[in-house]
């Protein structure tokens, strides 16, 4: 059975986690290109804005803030594995869609999501974000992981949080953590 998807909120921002169902696999780090071009292909037809992320080998971390008038988190994220999905060298399990073409073998079905509530809130989910790599041991200083937005620079200040002492949102215009870092802030992934 799936857990119930509940619509997203206009224009809030949400914490979410998405896993690989192999909690061995090294896979997503290891084609990282092709969940860049994800996040790229979902960001052209349904924007949004990064204001965290890390990617792991097994899952990913992320801090969203959807458009205005936009509840549509749900759909971005079926969009972003269904595009990683199809690009995966070979013939891997994940290339069997099932007739319903909602379960992706690859992924845990559903991922955790948090709506943020205000800037304490927003603080301690971008820091989570940007910790995980310490938290699983590849890494001793969450500047080390390569895949993490920490490496944005400084952030615009999110709509609606402003003055509650949280972190801002990185506009992540071209990119997302899946370009190897972000060293710098301009550049198109």
């Amino acid at each position: 059975m799936y857990p119930p998807i509940h619509p997203w909120s206009p224009g809030a921002t949400y914490f979410f986690s998405a896993h690989l169902r192999d909690g061995h696999s090294r896979l997503l780090v290891e084609h990282a290109t092709y969940l860049r071009l994800a996040f790229r292909i979902a960001r052209v037809v349904r924007p949004f804005r990064i204001n965290a992320i890390v990617v792991l080998p097994d899952h990913l971390h992320g801090v969203w803030t959807l458009p205005e008038g936009d509840t549509e988190g749900h759909q971005r994220w079926s969009q972003i594995q269904a595009v990683f999905d199809r690009h995966l060298p070979g013939n891997p399990p994940r290339a069997v869609l099932r007739r319903d073409r909602q379960v992706r073998p690859l992924w845990h079905s559903g991922f955790r999501e948090h709506r943020i509530l205000d800037g304490a809130d927003l603080a301690r989910h971008v820091a989570y974000v940007h910790e995980n790599p310490v938290k699983h041991g590849h890494v001793r200083d969450a500047r080390q992981w390569p895949l993490s937005s920490i490496h944005r620079g400084a952030p615009a200040p999110v709509a609606g949080l402003e003055g509650c002492g949280a972190p801002g949102v990185d506009s992540v215009a071209n990119g997302d953590a899946a370009c190897g870092g972000g060293q710098q802030e301009d550049r198109e992934c």
